[in-house]
């Protein structure tokens, strides 16, 4: 090969090479351009499978509304029941003064002849609720006697009703229970814890005595026959 031909052999292998490699960036654009394609294809198509289903929880259904309950509401009563009024109650039991007093009830001599022993007691004092209280709170008399020697007391109290007032005194010793007086006295006689209580009614007056020397009316019949005499 002369060195003509050796040169335009190089100048051929030489322009060669520059057209391959001219060639190269047209192909790789060509083949950006063909994956830009299958991407466009790929984004314009979603696969269904891929996308996720709305959730039914984001569209909430409306509630139900709840049964009515029938034993949330009671029924009114077709018949009310009616209150009975209550009653009136009675008025307050009431007494006549009793101006008489206790020396005058059972004078001295009387209680030296029932027990020598026998004197005023000092310290006197009614027991609560005793019929001698009662007699003091409706206008009557309490007196106390003691017998010095034993100790034993003695309370007698006396008071007056009018004829409207004396049927409830008699009811109330009704309720006390006891035992009828006999022997001509309208009372009753009854035992407490050891103490001999007598009522007993003289007239429009109610005589109420009481001791432990009491252990029978025949004890306190001397005093009664005494009150019975002295009494207006």
């Amino acid at each position: 090969m002369t060195g003509v031909e050796g040169v335009v052999g190089m100048h051929a292998m030489v322009t060669q090479e520059r057209r391959v490699r001219a060639r190269i960036p047209l192909m790789a654009a060509a083949i950006a351009v063909a994956m830009l394609a299958v991407a466009g294809c790929s984004a314009e198509e979603p696969d269904d499978s891929a996308s996720p289903s709305p959730s039914a929880s984001l569209a909430p259904s409306p509630s139900a509304e709840p049964a009515p309950d029938d034993t949330a509401s009671p029924e009114p009563n077709e018949e009310p029941s009616e209150t009975a009024a209550p009653e009136p109650s009675a008025a307050p039991l009431t007494g006549q003064p009793v101006t008489l007093a206790c020396e005058a009830l059972l004078t001295p001599q009387d209680v030296y002849d029932y027990n020598p022993n026998v004197g005023t007691d000092p310290g006197y004092r009614p027991r609560t609720g005793s019929g001698p209280a009662q007699a003091s709170e409706l206008s009557g008399i309490a007196c106390g006697w003691l017998n010095q020697t034993s100790g034993q007391t003695y309370s007698i109290g006396a008071a007056r009703f009018d004829s409207a007032e004396l049927p409830r005194v008699r009811a109330m010793v009704e309720r006390s229970g006891g035992d009828a007086l006999g022997g001509g006295l309208d009372g009753s006689y009854r035992v407490e814890s050891g103490v001999g209580i007598i009522d007993v009614f003289f007239g429009s007056y109610w005589v109420s005595a009481e001791s432990s020397a009491f252990l029978s009316p025949d004890d306190a019949r001397p005093l009664l026959d005494s009150i019975e005499r002295n009494l207006p």
